[in-house]
Protein backbone atom coordinates (compact mmCIF):
# COMPACT_ATOMS: atom_id res chain seq x y z
CA UNK A 1 0.00 0.00 0.00
CA UNK A 2 1.25 3.26 -0.63
CA UNK A 3 1.77 4.94 2.88
CA UNK A 4 0.21 8.39 3.76
CA UNK A 5 0.71 8.63 7.08
CA UNK A 6 4.12 8.60 8.22
CA UNK A 7 5.54 10.90 5.84
CA UNK A 8 4.07 14.40 4.29
CA UNK A 9 2.40 13.61 1.08
CA UNK A 10 3.28 16.35 -1.87
CA UNK A 11 -0.26 17.92 -3.00
CA UNK A 12 0.88 17.20 -6.71
CA UNK A 13 0.50 13.79 -6.59
CA UNK A 14 -3.08 12.92 -8.71
CA UNK A 15 -4.77 9.47 -7.97
CA UNK A 16 -7.24 7.34 -9.08
CA UNK A 17 -7.98 3.92 -7.48
CA UNK A 18 -10.42 1.71 -9.18
CA UNK A 19 -11.12 -1.85 -9.31
CA UNK A 20 -9.76 -4.58 -11.74
CA UNK A 21 -8.24 -8.33 -11.55
CA UNK A 22 -10.00 -9.37 -8.69
CA UNK A 23 -8.53 -6.32 -6.31
CA UNK A 24 -8.46 -2.86 -5.74
CA UNK A 25 -5.98 -0.94 -8.22
CA UNK A 26 -4.42 2.43 -7.43
CA UNK A 27 -2.55 4.60 -10.00
CA UNK A 28 -0.94 8.13 -8.80
CA UNK A 29 1.87 10.59 -11.23
CA UNK A 30 3.47 13.32 -10.03
CA UNK A 31 1.64 16.03 -12.18
CA UNK A 32 -1.43 17.94 -11.23
CA UNK A 33 -4.14 19.15 -13.13
CA UNK A 34 -6.56 17.98 -15.92
CA UNK A 35 -3.92 16.38 -17.98
CA UNK A 36 -2.66 14.39 -15.16
CA UNK A 37 -6.25 13.43 -14.82
CA UNK A 38 -6.50 12.19 -18.39
CA UNK A 39 -2.76 10.32 -17.81
CA UNK A 40 -4.88 8.43 -15.50
CA UNK A 41 -7.95 7.97 -16.77
CA UNK A 42 -6.40 5.36 -19.19
CA UNK A 43 -5.30 3.19 -16.42
CA UNK A 44 -8.24 1.04 -15.92
CA UNK A 45 -8.85 1.07 -20.03
CA UNK A 46 -5.75 -0.82 -20.03
CA UNK A 47 -6.71 -3.22 -17.14
CA UNK A 48 -10.35 -4.09 -18.57
CA UNK A 49 -7.80 -5.03 -21.93
CA UNK A 50 -5.20 -6.68 -20.15
CA UNK A 51 -8.46 -8.90 -18.00
CA UNK A 52 -10.44 -9.88 -21.29
CA UNK A 53 -7.91 -11.07 -22.45
CA UNK A 54 -5.94 -12.81 -19.26
CA UNK A 55 -8.70 -13.57 -16.56
CA UNK A 56 -9.61 -17.39 -16.50
CA UNK A 57 -13.04 -16.47 -14.77
CA UNK A 58 -14.28 -15.01 -18.50
CA UNK A 59 -15.23 -17.75 -20.78
CA UNK A 60 -14.77 -15.70 -23.84
CA UNK A 61 -11.38 -14.56 -22.86
CA UNK A 62 -8.84 -15.52 -24.80
CA UNK A 63 -6.59 -17.54 -22.03
CA UNK A 64 -10.18 -19.56 -21.58
CA UNK A 65 -10.22 -19.87 -25.48
CA UNK A 66 -6.68 -21.21 -25.45
CA UNK A 67 -7.04 -23.12 -22.11
CA UNK A 68 -10.54 -25.03 -24.31
CA UNK A 69 -8.37 -25.83 -27.67
CA UNK A 70 -6.18 -28.65 -26.14
CA UNK A 71 -3.86 -30.18 -29.04
CA UNK A 72 -4.41 -27.47 -31.31
CA UNK A 73 -1.71 -24.43 -32.33
CA UNK A 74 -3.84 -21.62 -31.28
CA UNK A 75 -2.78 -17.96 -32.68
CA UNK A 76 -2.33 -15.91 -29.43
CA UNK A 77 -2.32 -11.62 -29.02
CA UNK A 78 0.80 -9.91 -28.29
CA UNK A 79 -0.34 -9.38 -24.96
CA UNK A 80 -1.22 -13.11 -24.08
CA UNK A 81 2.35 -13.93 -25.98
CA UNK A 82 4.13 -11.58 -23.74
CA UNK A 83 2.13 -12.74 -20.11
CA UNK A 84 2.81 -16.34 -21.09
CA UNK A 85 6.67 -15.93 -21.95
CA UNK A 86 6.52 -14.13 -18.27
CA UNK A 87 5.11 -17.27 -16.98
CA UNK A 88 7.82 -19.63 -18.42
CA UNK A 89 10.32 -17.47 -17.00
CA UNK A 90 8.78 -17.48 -13.60
CA UNK A 91 9.17 -21.09 -13.94
CA UNK A 92 12.83 -20.55 -14.10
CA UNK A 93 13.54 -17.94 -12.12
CA UNK A 94 11.70 -20.19 -9.06
CA UNK A 95 13.04 -23.27 -9.45
CA UNK A 96 9.86 -24.51 -10.23
CA UNK A 97 7.69 -23.65 -7.81
CA UNK A 98 5.65 -20.66 -9.32
CA UNK A 99 3.96 -22.64 -12.48
CA UNK A 100 1.25 -21.36 -14.87
CA UNK A 101 0.16 -24.95 -15.48
CA UNK A 102 -0.99 -25.40 -11.75
CA UNK A 103 -5.07 -24.41 -12.91
CA UNK A 104 -6.46 -27.54 -12.48
CA UNK A 105 -5.15 -27.84 -9.23
CA UNK A 106 -6.73 -24.41 -8.39
CA UNK A 107 -9.74 -25.60 -9.27
CA UNK A 108 -9.56 -28.68 -7.55
CA UNK A 109 -8.81 -26.77 -4.36
CA UNK A 110 -11.51 -24.92 -4.57
CA UNK A 111 -10.79 -21.94 -6.44
CA UNK A 112 -12.68 -22.63 -9.61
CA UNK A 113 -14.35 -19.20 -9.11
CA UNK A 114 -13.94 -15.00 -8.28
CA UNK A 115 -12.75 -15.40 -5.38
CA UNK A 116 -15.68 -13.50 -4.26
CA UNK A 117 -18.46 -16.80 -4.52
CA UNK A 118 -15.25 -18.76 -3.36
CA UNK A 119 -15.56 -17.41 0.35
CA UNK A 120 -19.02 -17.87 0.36
CA UNK A 121 -20.75 -20.63 1.87
CA UNK A 122 -21.76 -22.46 -1.40
CA UNK A 123 -21.30 -26.34 -0.68
CA UNK A 124 -18.36 -28.19 -2.61
CA UNK A 125 -19.55 -29.42 -6.06
CA UNK A 126 -19.89 -33.59 -5.41
CA UNK A 127 -17.31 -34.25 -7.96
CA UNK A 128 -14.27 -31.81 -6.86
CA UNK A 129 -12.05 -34.30 -6.93
CA UNK A 130 -8.99 -34.24 -4.40
CA UNK A 131 -5.81 -32.19 -5.75
CA UNK A 132 -2.63 -34.30 -6.69
CA UNK A 133 0.54 -33.50 -8.80
CA UNK A 134 -1.17 -34.92 -11.65
CA UNK A 135 -3.41 -31.75 -11.72
CA UNK A 136 -0.06 -30.04 -12.22
CA UNK A 137 1.11 -30.19 -16.08
CA UNK A 138 5.01 -29.89 -17.01
CA UNK A 139 5.85 -27.11 -18.88
CA UNK A 140 6.75 -29.25 -21.88
CA UNK A 141 2.95 -29.39 -21.98
CA UNK A 142 3.20 -26.15 -23.66
CA UNK A 143 4.66 -25.67 -26.88
CA UNK A 144 5.09 -22.15 -28.61
CA UNK A 145 6.20 -21.61 -32.14
CA UNK A 146 7.39 -17.88 -31.90
CA UNK A 147 7.46 -18.08 -35.88
CA UNK A 148 3.69 -17.67 -35.75
CA UNK A 149 2.99 -16.69 -32.33
CA UNK A 150 0.79 -20.11 -31.50
CA UNK A 151 0.30 -22.34 -28.37
CA UNK A 152 -0.37 -25.68 -28.49
CA UNK A 153 -1.49 -27.02 -24.90
CA UNK A 154 -1.60 -31.00 -24.30
CA UNK A 155 -4.49 -32.23 -23.17
CA UNK A 156 -5.12 -31.68 -19.60
CA UNK A 157 -2.69 -28.88 -19.52
CA UNK A 158 -4.86 -25.61 -18.55
CA UNK A 159 -3.13 -22.57 -17.99
CA UNK A 160 -3.92 -19.65 -15.20
CA UNK A 161 -1.53 -16.56 -14.79
CA UNK A 162 -2.36 -15.64 -11.64
CA UNK A 163 1.91 -15.90 -10.60
CA UNK A 164 2.44 -13.12 -12.88
CA UNK A 165 -0.08 -11.49 -14.46
CA UNK A 166 -0.99 -8.62 -11.59
CA UNK A 167 2.81 -8.03 -11.38
CA UNK A 168 3.12 -7.80 -15.10
CA UNK A 169 0.30 -4.79 -15.31
CA UNK A 170 1.62 -3.00 -12.66
CA UNK A 171 4.81 -2.57 -14.62
CA UNK A 172 3.42 -1.69 -17.47
CA UNK A 173 0.95 0.87 -16.38
CA UNK A 174 4.20 2.16 -14.14
CA UNK A 175 6.24 2.19 -17.43
CA UNK A 176 3.47 3.70 -19.39
CA UNK A 177 2.53 6.68 -16.43
CA UNK A 178 6.38 7.24 -16.11
CA UNK A 179 6.87 8.95 -19.45
CA UNK A 180 5.12 11.94 -17.99
CA UNK A 181 6.21 11.70 -14.44
CA UNK A 182 7.04 9.84 -11.32
CA UNK A 183 4.25 6.85 -11.28
CA UNK A 184 3.33 4.28 -8.78
CA UNK A 185 0.50 1.86 -10.22
CA UNK A 186 -0.63 -0.78 -6.87
CA UNK A 187 -2.67 -3.61 -8.38
CA UNK A 188 -3.35 -5.67 -5.07
CA UNK A 189 -0.26 -5.44 -3.38
CA UNK A 190 1.81 -5.80 -6.31
CA UNK A 191 3.33 -2.05 -6.17
CA UNK A 192 5.53 -0.28 -9.50
CA UNK A 193 7.24 2.62 -9.22
CA UNK A 194 9.18 4.62 -12.06
CA UNK A 195 10.85 8.09 -10.89
CA UNK A 196 11.32 9.64 -7.77
CA UNK A 197 8.33 11.94 -6.53
CA UNK A 198 9.44 15.80 -5.64
CA UNK A 199 10.20 16.60 -2.54
CA UNK A 200 10.71 12.87 -1.12
CA UNK A 201 13.74 10.53 -1.15
CA UNK A 202 11.45 7.79 -2.77
CA UNK A 203 8.03 6.58 -2.41
CA UNK A 204 6.86 6.04 0.76
CA UNK A 205 5.29 2.13 0.88
CA UNK A 206 4.19 0.46 4.01
CA UNK A 207 3.81 -3.27 4.61
CA UNK A 208 0.96 -4.37 6.37
CA UNK A 209 0.76 -6.13 9.19
CA UNK A 210 -1.30 -9.28 8.27
CA UNK A 211 -2.56 -10.50 12.15
CA UNK A 212 -3.68 -6.16 12.78
CA UNK A 213 -5.73 -4.69 10.36
CA UNK A 214 -4.43 -1.13 10.00
CA UNK A 215 -1.21 -1.17 11.30
CA UNK A 216 2.28 -1.19 9.56
CA UNK A 217 5.37 -3.56 10.06
CA UNK A 218 8.06 -1.81 7.54
CA UNK A 219 7.86 1.84 6.04
CA UNK A 220 9.62 1.11 2.50
CA UNK A 221 11.44 3.93 0.46
CA UNK A 222 11.05 2.74 -3.04
CA UNK A 223 13.13 4.38 -6.12
CA UNK A 224 12.60 2.03 -8.69
CA UNK A 225 11.58 -1.17 -9.24
CA UNK A 226 8.69 -2.77 -7.52
CA UNK A 227 7.53 -4.64 -4.41
CA UNK A 228 4.98 -7.49 -3.73
CA UNK A 229 3.74 -9.50 -1.28
CA UNK A 230 2.07 -12.73 -1.27
CA UNK A 231 0.17 -14.74 1.79
CA UNK A 232 -2.33 -17.11 2.64
CA UNK A 233 -4.58 -14.60 4.86
CA UNK A 234 -7.09 -13.33 2.48
CA UNK A 235 -7.51 -15.66 -0.19
CA UNK A 236 -8.87 -18.51 1.56
CA UNK A 237 -11.80 -21.00 2.30
CA UNK A 238 -13.19 -23.92 3.85
CA UNK A 239 -13.25 -27.07 0.98
CA UNK A 240 -13.61 -30.61 1.86
CA UNK A 241 -13.20 -29.45 5.60
CA UNK A 242 -10.07 -27.89 5.44
CA UNK A 243 -8.95 -24.41 5.31
CA UNK A 244 -7.29 -23.80 1.61
CA UNK A 245 -5.24 -21.22 0.15
CA UNK A 246 -4.39 -19.96 -3.17
CA UNK A 247 -0.89 -20.41 -3.88
CA UNK A 248 -0.25 -24.26 -5.10
CA UNK A 249 3.04 -25.78 -4.24
CA UNK A 250 3.35 -28.00 -8.06
CA UNK A 251 5.13 -30.29 -6.10
CA UNK A 252 2.16 -31.61 -4.30
CA UNK A 253 -0.88 -29.83 -6.30
CA UNK A 254 -2.41 -29.07 -3.23
CA UNK A 255 -2.04 -25.35 -1.65
CA UNK A 256 1.37 -24.63 -0.30
CA UNK A 257 1.74 -26.30 3.70
CA UNK A 258 4.04 -23.22 4.81
CA UNK A 259 4.67 -21.66 8.73
CA UNK A 260 4.32 -18.28 6.25
CA UNK A 261 1.43 -16.24 6.64
CA UNK A 262 2.84 -13.71 4.09
CA UNK A 263 5.94 -12.77 2.48
CA UNK A 264 6.94 -9.40 0.89
CA UNK A 265 10.05 -8.95 -1.75
CA UNK A 266 11.72 -6.11 -3.16
CA UNK A 267 12.69 -6.73 -6.77
CA UNK A 268 13.97 -5.05 -10.36
CA UNK A 269 10.46 -5.38 -11.57
CA UNK A 270 7.17 -6.03 -9.89
CA UNK A 271 6.92 -9.06 -12.11
CA UNK A 272 9.91 -10.53 -10.58
CA UNK A 273 8.46 -9.07 -6.95
CA UNK A 274 5.53 -11.22 -7.38
CA UNK A 275 7.27 -14.29 -8.14
CA UNK A 276 9.52 -14.30 -5.66
CA UNK A 277 7.04 -13.73 -2.91
CA UNK A 278 5.55 -16.92 -4.01
CA UNK A 279 8.43 -18.60 -3.87
CA UNK A 280 9.64 -17.81 -0.49
CA UNK A 281 5.90 -18.07 0.35
CA UNK A 282 6.14 -22.02 -0.45
CA UNK A 283 9.42 -22.82 0.49
CA UNK A 284 8.49 -21.18 4.45
CA UNK A 285 10.32 -19.42 7.00
CA UNK A 286 14.38 -21.29 6.57
CA UNK A 287 14.14 -22.10 3.04
CA UNK A 288 12.10 -18.82 1.63
CA UNK A 289 15.07 -16.82 3.36
CA UNK A 290 17.94 -19.10 2.49
CA UNK A 291 16.39 -18.65 -1.27
CA UNK A 292 16.08 -15.01 -1.21
CA UNK A 293 19.99 -14.58 0.34
CA UNK A 294 20.90 -16.52 -2.33
CA UNK A 295 19.61 -13.76 -4.99
CA UNK A 296 21.58 -10.41 -4.68
CA UNK A 297 18.98 -8.47 -6.31
CA UNK A 298 16.23 -9.36 -3.94
CA UNK A 299 15.23 -8.05 -0.62
CA UNK A 300 12.31 -9.48 1.74
CA UNK A 301 10.45 -9.92 4.95
CA UNK A 302 8.30 -12.44 6.28
CA UNK A 303 5.55 -13.32 8.84
CA UNK A 304 4.95 -16.53 10.37
CA UNK A 305 1.71 -17.63 11.60
CA UNK A 306 2.47 -17.07 15.18
CA UNK A 307 3.56 -13.54 14.38
CA UNK A 308 7.38 -13.36 14.20
CA UNK A 309 8.89 -11.25 11.56
CA UNK A 310 12.29 -12.14 9.95
CA UNK A 311 14.31 -10.10 6.82
CA UNK A 312 16.61 -10.54 4.85
CA UNK A 313 20.01 -9.53 5.18
CA UNK A 314 19.16 -6.85 2.50
CA UNK A 315 15.82 -5.50 3.54
CA UNK A 316 17.20 -2.89 5.95
CA UNK A 317 18.71 -1.16 2.80
CA UNK A 318 14.97 0.07 1.79
CA UNK A 319 13.74 1.47 5.11
CA UNK A 320 12.25 4.90 4.94
CA UNK A 321 15.07 6.87 7.20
Amino acid sequence: MLATDRTARPRRLTRLAFRAMGSEVLAVIDREGRRAERLLGQVPRWFAGWEERLSRFRPESELSRLNRCPGQAVPVSRTLWRVLRAALRAAVESDGLVLPTVLPALEAAGYDRDFAEVRGDRPDPPHRDTPSTLMVAPLAAVALDPEHRTVRLTPGARLDFGGVAKGWAADLAAQRLGRHGPALVDAGGDIAVVGVPRGLPGWPIGIADPLTPGRQIALLCLTRGGVATSGRDVRRWWSGGELRHHIIDPRTGRPAATDLLTATVIAPSTREAEVAAKTVLILGRRDGLAWLERRGDLAGLVVTDEGQIERSSRFDRYLWR
